[in-house]
């Protein structure tokens, strides 16, 4: 099952009801190619490029089209509603699989990955541990899962990414009452604000980037992956002085 933003679907399903009453936020989403970025980040620790995913389930939908089961659609709608904080019940979202990371912002895959790679900074300059109750509240936040994810080293990797904007309807007010006496006095009228806007770059992953009490990660593929990090200048992050250290020893092989 998909990993919506950062909660498994089991948490989005208990999360409804904790959101805003009356909300009704719209989604769309056109097809973003990423590959490029992602894989340039992912050869430089040594990892197999992702290939486009193809398979239902596997791929963000643009539109819905003849023969899928997914309705895009509505798809849009609830992750968008998920991603501003409204209560949904999701039934479109449950029908993929794998893992989203996403960037809010532009429509820049570059940025997205360079965002996705200050996550680097959350694991302490540690290895990621296992993926447990414990750890996925106080280690894998929305942005430690997209990094994950980022990085995936499972064979046969796949990876499907769109842009998605997200409208949310202004609220509305009365206008202020009129004096009694007033010669214009009359009904009062109904003010609406303006619709705020939501921008994400997205991209679903396989296979799945976390699994329950498995690291993601092993020794040795994450050694490749903070030298990556500390050499191939895609990340904004510098390497604090721990981190340098690793990396020293590293290069005289003494790990």
């Amino acid at each position: 099952m998909i990993r919506l933003v950062f909660l498994s679907l089991a948490a989005v399903l208990a999360f409804c009801g904790h959101g805003t009453a009356n909300a009704a936020t719209t989604g769309k989403a056109e097809t973003l190619d990423c590959l490029t970025e992602m894989n340039a980040a992912r050869a430089a620790a040594g990892l197999a490029g992702f290939e486009k995913a193809s398979k239902e389930g596997q791929v963000l939908p643009e539109d819905s089209s003849e023969g899928r089961q997914i309705v895009a659609s509505d798809l849009w709608n609830e992750i968008c509603q998920n991603l501003v904080g409204e209560a949904n019940r999701p039934q479109e979202a449950t029908k993929l699989v794998g893992t989203l990371a996403y960037y809010f912002g532009e429509k820049n895959c570059e940025a997205a990955v360079e965002y996705w790679n200050e996550a680097f900074s959350l694991f302490k300059n540690e290895i990621p541990p296992a993926f447990t109750a414990s750890s996925s509240k106080n280690v894998y936040n929305d942005k430690a899962v997209s990094f994950v994810a980022l990085y995936n080293p499972k064979e046969s990797p796949v990876a499907s990414c769109a842009f998605a904007t997200c409208t949310t309807p202004g609220a509305s007010a009365a206008d202020p009452p009129t004096q009694p006496g007033d010669a214009d006095s009359g009904p009062s009228r109904r003010l609406q604000e303006e619709s705020k806007i939501t921008t994400a770059v997205m991209c679903l992953i396989n296979p799945e980037a976390l699994n329950p009490n498995v690291a993601p990660f092993t020794e040795d593929e994450w050694k490749k992956i903070v030298r990556a990090l500390g050499s191939s200048g895609i990340s904004p992050i510098r390497p604090s002085l721990t981190l340098g250290v690793i990396l020293a020893t590293f290069a005289y092989g003494l790990i």
